[in-house]
């Protein structure tokens, strides 16, 4: 058994970092931004690397939206609001921005987007996230009938300090390995966000 764990613990933590390191956005209607901390003074410094990189991605031309996920933490405001306000200062236009403010995990982070997605009419997205997360993101949207390709935010103290990098990929085996737990309770139809299990938007 401990065997068994080991070696799934070692795919795993493989897993997560081969595709947080290859995985590499395309075009799409719309970047979703995915909430970290926030501290008295502002966004965690995973945050600031998160809505960076979104920045970049929206500079650069992969789309021309974005929704800002994330609820009220420790400290006000809420991330999205952090990230828009750290946004604003960057150059980016509030009507680029959509703010969805209740979510408290990743779950629900992609659960609320969908739903700004269907409203709007968006079918693809890019998520942007740490790199350790991506692989969980991306397999949560696919749940939720999300057609997605993610965008690691390397420029993270989370991700260029290894032991930090090596510390939290660990973490999110755990993080994962529960969220397959879960799906198991939910094999007949269901995701563990309660939805039915979806075909993509894109279909």
């Amino acid at each position: 058994m401990m065997i068994l764990g080991l070696t799934w613990v070692g795919f795993q933590y493989w897993s997560i970092t081969k595709i947080g390191e290859e995985t590499s956005p395309g075009p799409a209607d719309v970047i979703i931004v995915l909430g970290a901390a926030v501290w008295p003074h502002g966004p965690s410094p995973a945050l600031q690397a998160r809505l960076t990189h979104a920045v970049q991605l929206y500079e650069a031309g992969y789309a021309d939206r974005m929704i800002l996920t994330g609820g009220l933490g420790n400290h006000p405001p809420t991330e999205a609001e952090a990230m828009q306000a750290a946004m604003l200062v960057l150059g980016v236009e509030r009507e680029a921005m959509y703010l969805e403010e209740q979510a408290t995990n990743t779950v629900e982070n992609l659960k609320f987007s969908r739903e700004i997605m269907q409203e709007q009419g968006w079918e693809r997205a890019i998520i942007v996230s740490d790199f350790f997360h991506i692989k969980r993101a991306l397999l949560i949207a696919g749940d939720l009938g999300i057609d997605a390709v993610g965008a690691p935010a390397k420029n993270s103290v989370l991700y260029q300090n290894r032991d930090l990098r090596v510390s939290n990929t660990l973490r999110e085996v755990l993080a994962l390995s529960s969220y397959y737990l879960l799906r198991l309770f939910f094999l007949r139809g269901h995701t563990p966000a309660g939805y039915p299990v979806q075909p993509t938007l894109a279909s």
